[in-house]
């Protein structure tokens, strides 16, 4: 991710950070209501980040659950 690519949520962010560490693609998309998507690139499984979810840390707990389910992808 880019400077500009960072997420205004800070829970959302941390989780974001920690999918890349755990080698997931995460992708920012800047043209549509979605923030962008994590995305597993041996299975081709993505999980969609959005921009103003109604809970940030519940979408956080989903994206760290995305990142468990795919830890063994990699």
């Amino acid at each position: 991710m880019g400077i500009g690519d960072r997420h205004q949520k800070k829970d959302i962010e941390a989780a974001l950070r920690r999918a890349e560490a755990c080698g997931l693609k995460v992708t920012h998309d800047k043209s549509r209501h979605t923030w962008g998507y994590v995305i597993c690139c041996p299975c081709s499984d993505k999980f969609t980040v959005h921009c103003t979810p109604q809970s940030a840390g519940n979408e956080a707990k989903k994206i760290n659950g995305f990142i468990n389910k795919h830890r063994g992808c990699a």
